[in-house]
């Protein structure tokens, strides 16, 4: 767990937590660190979840199927990011998405209520906790009105320059990666992946978006 420190440190729920006490605070968490192989499901659909999970390495997923199989994917959590957290804090737990593995991972899993109900070595972070977590919920509210509006997108091409435009955002302006295979992204937003497939390559051409060693950018023309 000590090569996961410095990520931990930086993560909001662990805000306000001083280094040397991040171990201990595991420790008294009960923190379990598990890895899964990629296309793995962590947690599935109507499934009670009590553990908030911290993505340490790779890439996790949300993502909702039909009853014919078709899917579309919710959300993408990267390293540092945290994922179940609002459902293993509701009252009956359970949940409306599977958490599937995009990459081979790592997570640490711990129990939302251990968070409220803390041992006596982490005491003094129990509010600190609290009030990181409800942060970290706010922000999921507002991380899902963000992919609202990339979605409002009358077209095609609207929707790919909203996600676009959030992703050189987030990077402050410099090349970003997307963390979708196409097929992916076009799950992501909803759309068909041919008329993604063409849109990207008119996006292209225009020079509004240019791809470069596999790293995106966005340009006015």
């Amino acid at each position: 767990m000590e090569n996961y420190i410095e990520l931990l440190c930086s993560n909001q729920l662990f805000a306000g937590v001083d280094r040397q006490d991040m171990l201990p605070l595991l420790e008294c968490l009960q923190a379990v660190k598990k890895e899964y192989r990629r296309g793995e499901v962590l947690f599935e659909t109507g499934e009670n979840v009590a553990d908030l999970g911290i993505v340490l390495a790779g890439i996790v997923r949300t993502e909702s199927s039909d009853i014919l199989g078709d899917r579309s994917i919710i959300s993408c959590i990267e390293p540092g990011q945290i994922f179940c957290d609002a459902y293993s804090s509701t009252s009956d737990r359970m949940l409306l998405v599977d958490i599937v593995a995009q990459t081979d991972c790592a997570v640490l899993l711990i129990e939302t209520e251990r968070l409220f109900h803390i041992c006596a070595v982490g005491r003094k972070y129990r509010d600190r906790l609290s009030e990181n977590l409800i942060h970290t919920l706010a922000q999921k509210y507002v991380d899902l009105g963000c992919k609202v509006i990339h979605l409002s997108g009358r077209s095609t091409r609207r929707k790919l320059l909203s996600y676009f435009s959030e992703r050189y955002r987030l990077s402050d302006g410099k090349p970003f990666a997307v963390p979708f295979t196409q097929q992916e992204l076009a799950d992501y937003l909803f759309i068909e992946r041919s008329g993604m497939s063409t849109e990207l390559n008119k996006l292209k051409k225009e020079g509004i978006l240019v791809c470069e060693d596999g790293l995106y950018s966005l340009r006015t023309p």
